[in-house]
């Protein structure tokens, strides 16, 4: 087992794939002929040991390969592991830009699986449930405030958590797998939460208070900035362990959640007091006009 392939334990099954599950030593792949020649064996009697090359000669031999045949095509397999915090994504990128510089002899296709195979085949539904998040999501606003104005107020807030998911990819160099959508979809109901929150005060401002527009969401935006910070920090610092963490896995996640979170948070702060003021001024007005024409 210390210089052959290892020894065979078991096999874990992925999908439609076998992975076999080998039992060998650390030096298994570094090992040559003079490392077995040296291995001790046990003498005559087994009182003693001694070493290999004393009673045999150790010489590498040729033996037959094994022609492999993929869909009545010839076929290779070429295949590694990464190390811990590596992303599979980044290393499978490296792979590709070092084969498209490799000059193939003519006939001969490269095909990529592993990971990059398991995540084109998991974006797509991942993506339909991103949808069918999203639709959710604007169904429980129209439900919540009663007013499609107000839905797609916050609906469009949703947009915002792009430019944190693109800061958090870009400054911590990884690439976008199947987590980051994960972490997307989790951003997203941070945002909405936060934009309920902010909107839900300056409604019942301006129905109770009879504040304009521009009154209520200024009031609203100072009373409601302590909880929305509170807990978008909250939400940013629990994942901070997934980012030191380092792995493949989730890491990207945590990394969305993390720099969207606190990314979307200031710009919710000010766009989203700003949209509604834009969208709600014409109504103040308009309301004043009715109330100055009822004291005449």
């Amino acid at each position: 087992m210390r210089y052959g392939s290892g020894l065979p334990v078991t096999t874990v099954w992925d999908g439609d794939d076998a992975i076999p599950v080998t039992l060998k030593s650390m030096t298994a792949e570094r090992a040559g002929n003079d490392d077995l020649a040296n291995e001790k064996i046990p003498a005559a009697g087994g009182l003693a040991e001694v070493p290999l090359r004393q009673v045999a000669d150790v010489k590498p031999g040729w033996k037959d390969g094994c022609i492999v045949r993929r869909n009545g095509v010839y076929s290779i397999t070429v295949q590694a592991d990464v190390r811990r915090g590596v992303n599979s994504m980044e290393a499978n990128s490296k792979v590709q830009k070092a084969v498209a510089g490799m000059k193939l002899s003519p006939g001969v296709d490269v095909t990529y699986g592993g990971d990059i195979e398991n995540t084109a085949d998991t974006i797509p539904q991942i993506i339909l449930g991103l949808a069918v998040a999203t639709v959710v999501i604007f169904f429980i606003l129209m439900f919540h405030f009663k007013k499609v104005s107000l839905a797609l107020l916050v609906f469009a807030s949703i947009a915002l958590c792009t430019l944190g998911t693109a800061a958090g990819v870009i400054i911590q160099d990884i690439a976008f797998s199947v987590t980051c959508y994960l972490g997307v979809i989790s951003l997203m109901g941070i945002i909405v939460r936060n934009g309920i929150i902010m909107i839900d005060y300056a409604e019942e401002l301006r129905s109770t208070e009879h504040m304009t527009a521009e009154q209520a969401i200024y009031h609203s935006a100072r009373r409601r900035m302590r909880p929305i910070f509170l807990t978008s920090a909250a939400a940013s610092m629990g994942v901070i362990p997934m980012i030191l963490g380092g792995s493949g896995l989730w890491m990207p996640m945590g990394t969305v959640i993390c720099y969207g979170t606190l990314i979307t948070m200031v710009l919710l702060l000010t766009v989203l007091p700003v949209s509604y003021l834009l969208m709600f001024r014409g109504t103040t007005k308009s309301r004043m006009r009715l109330e100055a024409m009822e004291n005449e």
